[in-house]
């Protein structure tokens, strides 16, 4: 990790002097050399570098573009994570040799947690949930998932309670249903619900049963899931929540990033609804 470091660390100050000596400025100190410090530390995950790239000597001078700043031209390029990180064992989606061995790995293992499923969600598998659609019209839904209840929902008043309740009922219908949406006993699903037990192991079980052969259960389910990638499927830990993996702390979180509990995003405070 140590060799990471001090690489990524000798690319930013490598990438400061080489705008400093393009930058005509008094004292021989570039006025953007620590601004473009803090933006490589800031973009080293978010895709997309904000430093630029210096062309080789060999062809540098026919890069150069007429400025009256005495500013170099300078061949812009996509920031690739698994680059300078590659030493760094970072297991979490999209990093490639984590999403290598997580291919690997599945259907055999069986049981995923919410980072390999998005793993097999990204390389073909069809996200199936499970739960009652009522929930998935108050709670929300993974884009692209395929919704086959194994209960059915609907919420009545009950004049004991004043209110409406939930009201659920099992899907006679159920294996009916699936077959008629997945016909091939070899599609790649991962099976999930709101918890990863509720209704994701009775429907596992029967799965199974009628000869489906490539299941995959989401461990926590639907509400892991939604805890870690938003509706849109954007990772949550951004700006300052983001954590830093070549922080001196080590990877740890929210504590890495030095943001502290105040600035923990409201996803940590979510208190998932009770059906």
């Amino acid at each position: 990790m140590a060799s990471a470091v001090n690489a990524v660390a000798a690319a930013s100050s490598a990438a400061s002097l080489a705008v400093s000596a393009g930058v005509s400025g008094r004292g021989g100190v570039s006025a953007t050399a620590l601004p473009l410090r803090r933006l490589e530390a800031r973009s080293a995950f978010t895709g997309r570098s904000l430093l630029p790239h210096v062309a080789p000597a060999a062809s540098r001078n026919q890069r150069k573009a007429p400025s009256k700043f005495g500013v170099r031209a300078y061949e812009w390029h996509e920031y690739d994570p698994n680059e300078e990180l590659a030493e760094l064992d970072i297991r979490e989606w999209p990093y490639k040799k984590f999403v290598e061995e997580t291919l690997e790995a599945f259907p055999e293992k069986m049981i995923a947690d919410v980072e390999e499923a998005r793993v097999l969600y990204e390389s073909g598998y069809t996200y199936v949930d499970v739960r009652p659609a009522l929930e998935l019209q108050e709670v929300g839904k993974v884009v692209n998932s395929v919704n086959v209840p194994l209960y059915n929902a609907k919420r009545v008043y009950s004049k004991a309670e004043h209110k409406k309740v939930v009201q659920k009922e099992e899907n006679k219908d159920f294996m009916k249903q699936f077959e008629k949406k997945f016909p091939n006993k070899s599609a790649k699903l991962v099976i999930a619900c709101s918890d990863g037990q509720t209704y994701s192991m009775p429907a596992l079980e029967m799965l199974d049963e009628a000869g489906y052969t490539n299941l995959v259960a989401l461990k926590g389910g639907y509400y892991a899931w939604f805890r870690v990638f938003d509706n849109k499927l954007n990772r949550r830990r951004s700006g300052d929540y983001a954590e830093d993996f070549r922080h001196d702390a080590g990877s740890a979180g929210i504590h890495a990033s030095g943001a502290g509990f105040e600035k923990m995003d409201a996803i940590e405070q979510w208190v998932p609804p009770s059906y």
